[in-house]
């Protein structure tokens, strides 16, 4: 599957409704644009140990330490789930023209952050 680049139409390819965006940033490793000392794999081994209420008061320190605050919550969104059994490292920003569909109802923003492999190009 060709790189989705900065500027390139994108679907989210295994929704029913794949929608339609542009690619408007790219991160290629989010880990390090987080600036934090644990690894990632580290957080999340340790946040998978801890109940929900002390989970949601790590996530807050994470990303309060953290050199780029936004980073790291886009990489405790996607990674920091019971769902997600394999991290990602590569998101792109989309906005979003025509919205994708998600498992419980529709994307609500215009601009979402997601991972790379979740988009294809639109041909």
């Amino acid at each position: 599957m060709p790189k989705v680049e900065v500027g390139d139409l994108v679907c989210m390819y295994r929704r029913k409704n794949k929608g339609v965006g542009l690619v408007l940033n790219k991160v290629e490793n989010i880990a390090e644009a987080m600036g934090l000392t644990p690894k990632p794999e580290e957080i999340l081994e340790i946040m998978a140990a801890l109940d929900p209420f002390e989970r949601m008061q790590y996530r807050a320190q994470i990303i309060q330490q953290s050199s780029d605050p936004e980073a790291a919550k886009i990489f405790l969104n996607f990674n920091g789930q019971d769902w997600c059994k394999k991290p990602k490292y590569k998101f792109v920003k989309v906005r979003w023209f025509k919205k994708p569909s998600v498992y419980v109802s529709n994307v609500r923003e215009d601009e979402t952050w997601c991972p790379q492999e979740w988009l294809k190009k639109v041909r």
